[in-house]
């Protein structure tokens, strides 16, 4: 997962929040029916973009960079994300976010699997990696979705939904290996 804010900077009251907050992050309310009219289509000229069933190659590969607590604005260390083939369903990527802070380094570990996506755009359902022993009592347990976006410029951009942790994001560059 992902280091715990609270633990590194003392920065949230309350510390890493409820297992309640975070299923309520970024969803919105159902769109207002009731008028009898049949729903209008979407704009003809806008395609949605398909659906897919397995992991794009274009992500498959190492990536690499700098975290930021969207809450707080503090660095939140560096994030690694190793994506790897795999459907619809099942884990297509580990994940290791590592900060270092008053001589103290904190090492994160964890696991996602594709929960839905586009060619460009991933949505994937983070969780502790079981294989990957992370810090002990600094790193957030929780499980949360995640998201990976190919960006025009040749990065990728992640962004965490998980509260506790700041809301972590990052634009991300491949790396060797």
């Amino acid at each position: 997962m992902t280091v715990g804010s609270a633990f590194i900077f003392d920065l949230m009251p309350g510390g890493g929040g409820s297992s309640a907050e975070h299923g309520n992050v970024g969803s919105t309310p159902p769109a207002a029916t009731g008028s009898g009219r049949p729903s209008q289509p979407a704009d003809p000229g806008t395609a949605t973009p398909e659906q897919i069933a397995e992991l794009p190659k274009e992500f498959i590969g190492t990536w690499k960079g700098p975290a930021t607590e969207k809450t707080t604005g503090a660095p939140h260390g560096t994030l690694t994300a190793v994506f790897t083939a795999g459907k619809k369903g099942t884990d297509v990527v580990r994940m290791n976010t590592e900060i270092s802070n008053l001589g103290v380094t904190v090492s994160c570990n964890s696991v996602a699997s594709l929960t839905s996506g586009t060619a460009e755009e991933l949505t994937l359902h983070e969780r502790v990696d079981p294989d990957r022993p992370s810090t002990p009592a600094l790193c957030t347990s929780t499980t949360t979705d995640v998201h990976f976006t190919l960006a025009s410029d040749g990065t990728l951009r992640f962004r965490s939904e998980e509260r506790g942790a700041g809301l972590p994001y990052a634009t991300l560059t491949r790396s060797g290996g």
